[in-house]
């Protein structure tokens, strides 16, 4: 029989999360077992790797954790799916811990796939496959600032393993806010990894977030910029219903037999095509937009396609 459990991030008030909700519901209508258990809570306990969570039981949109959470092996499960990474500062541990306990259980995306697609490195790895802007990364932010100053043109400069918007700059040569802006992402010691990208100017016509599961395309919807060059929706981004042309939708059909080959099974691909901008492997999201634009709930189409019937 299978038995399911999410790693989700730690919360503590009521909490609404339209993508696992959405998952975890659906499993359970299929009478598939489901558990929640918060990523930060993993520990070592002799040979044993547990974490503290709660078995989902009820259809719900919005839950509250119950006041004493119970502590379960990991091992008694056959199936995980890690929606999040938790606190920054512990994610190796974490990861050693998961793969400490890895041998037989299925994860929906493997631990080398987000080890590898969570950084911005990856998408570099096989131009055969598909393309990507122009990329560059280091630690030495005068480097990186002569490559900037010596193109004619725009950068976008970010973290490798950023996510949600955050410290994403528009890097023009020739402007004065380039060098703080680098030696801010290197560190004042530099030593922290920044990554500049060849701006693509057909974004300004919108990105597209594209689903994939179980290597098929499920769904997707268009990100607008508004007010400045970010199309991420938590920094004020406006979203369309689209569709894919036929020469897209092969296109991410194929890299997405490329993504099973590497134990991705679930990812959001942000592109403008034939631009792969990056992969988005932990929690993808899109799930309420698309159905906010379009009425559709694509829960049901994921978990078959995943084969978790």
């Amino acid at each position: 029989m299978r038995k399911v459990a999410f790693f989700v991030p730690k919360f503590e008030a009521v909490y609404v999360n339209s993508n696992y909700f959405r998952m975890a519901n659906e499993l359970l209508k299929r009478g598939i077992s489901v558990t929640l258990l918060f990523i930060d809570t993993l520990s070592l306990h002799k040979s044993h790797i547990t974490a503290s969570g709660w078995e989902h039981t009820q259809l719900v949109h919005k839950v509250q954790p119950p006041h004493e959470l119970t502590r379960f092996n990991v091992r008694e499960f056959t199936d995980l799916w890690i929606f999040s990474l938790g606190a920054k500062e512990s994610f190796l541990d974490k990861y050693q811990l998961l793969y400490t306990s890895s041998c037989g259980i299925h994860f929906i995306n493997s631990l080398e796939a987000i080890m590898h697609l969570k950084s911005k490195y990856y998408i570099t790895s096989n131009t055969k496959v598909f393309r990507h802007p122009e990329t560059h990364a280091s630690t030495d932010a005068n480097e990186l600032l002569d490559i900037v100053e010596s193109s004619k043109n725009t950068w976008i400069a970010k973290p490798p393993a950023g996510s949600l918007g955050r410290d994403v700059f528009l890097l023009q040569p020739g402007n004065s806010n380039n060098r703080v802006i680098l030696e801010n992402l290197c560190g004042s010691r530099g030593d922290q990894y920044a990554l500049v990208q060849k701006h693509i100017s057909e974004i300004e016509y919108g990105e597209k977030r594209v689903l994939i599961a179980g290597a098929k395309v499920v769904g997707q919807y268009k990100r607008l910029a508004t007010g400045d060059h970010r199309t991420n929706l938590l920094r004020g981004a406006k979203t369309e219903a689209c569709d894919l042309t036929p020469d897209e939708t092969a296109y991410c059909n194929q890299i997405g037999v490329w993504l099973r080959g590497i134990g991705a099974n679930y990812v959001g691909i942000d592109m403008v095509y034939p631009w792969v901008i990056e992969f988005n492997v932990v929690n993808p999201g899109g799930l309420m937009t698309i159905e906010d634009l379009t009425g559709k709930d694509l829960a049901p189409k994921i978990l078959d396609q995943l084969n978790l019937t």
